[in-house]
């Protein structure tokens, strides 16, 4: 009698531990939600685009302010962990409250490919980044900007494919965006292509009108770090007067390396802006 007592309480302290782990994750993970799911259909692309939107804590309680806004590549991954940390950096003061639109994807490698760059190994189809480029310029910044309370101030941020494409979009139209940040930029893709393209495309200038931020993991392969440091040696031979930033993060891996360099992308962003 003793040990079938003992394997109930046993039993029920099991299941009381899986019940509140559950109820732990869902927490979690409400979270982390966003704030509104939104989607806009697309003439450019002949889509709908979901969107995932983040709100800062007094969006409801001051209707009167206005926000910059960061528009974040591959949604329900990185929009996320930026959305986070940028609220921290907002309750320590060390940043405005902004709106971060998280924009998921449909096509990844069609949208985040320079149309310079193959999309993949096997060199089939370039990329059509332009197109999604003017997507986001001609038809998702009207929409935000239309149906959210914005300052007019944005940046854009990607990761990996999405920091090359970030590039990319900072050479096509440096004057867009106020800011752009690449996490772990695909530079390398197509023997260092982009670089041949910034050298065409930032001739003849000394200056960028936007700042422009990149980071590396010290722990990321020697393809993603050779691609990195000729962007680097590149634009810093040619962009003496502007305010680029290339960071390596100690010990980061691809993986983790949006998420350890984003609060000190935001943070310089900040004091670029002078806020």
């Amino acid at each position: 009698m003793k040990r079938i007592l003992i394997t109930i309480t046993v039993t029920i302290l099991a299941t009381l531990l899986i019940v509140g782990t559950i109820l732990e994750i869902q927490a979690q993970r409400a979270q982390l939600d966003a704030d509104e799911h939104q989607e806009v259909y697309s003439e450019i692309l002949e889509e709908e685009r979901p969107l995932l939107i983040h709100l800062p804590r007094s969006y409801s309680s001051d209707p009167s302010r206005t926000y910059p806004v960061i528009y974040v590549l591959d949604a329900g991954s990185q929009d996320f962990r930026l959305a986070q940390i940028a609220g921290i950096l907002a309750t320590a003061k060390s940043m405005p409250e902004v709106i971060v639109v998280g924009i998921r994807n449909t096509d990844r490698n069609r949208d985040l490919t320079p149309p310079s760059i193959y999309q993949s190994e096997d060199r089939e189809k370039k990329g059509e980044a332009d197109s999604f480029l003017a997507f986001i310029h001609e038809e998702l910044v009207p929409f935000v900007d239309q149906n959210y309370r914005t300052n007019g101030v944005r940046a854009l941020a990607g990761h990996s494919r999405g920091g090359l494409f970030v590039g990319y979009a900072l050479l096509a139209e440096p004057d867009f965006f106020d800011a752009h940040i690449c996490f772990s930029p695909a530079y390398w893709r197509d023997d260092h292509q982009i670089i041949r393209d910034a050298k065409g495309l930032l001739a003849g200038r000394d200056s960028l009108g936007t700042y422009w931020y990149n980071s590396l993991g010290t722990a990321e392969n020697d393809k993603m770090k050779g691609g990195y440091q000729a962007m680097k040696s590149e634009v810093q031979s040619l962009l003496s007067k502007s305010p680029v930033s290339f960071q390596m993060t100690p010990g980061a891996v691809h993986s983790d390396n949006s998420y350890y360099s984003a609060p000190e992308a935001l943070s310089s962003w900040a004091e670029y802006e002078g806020w």
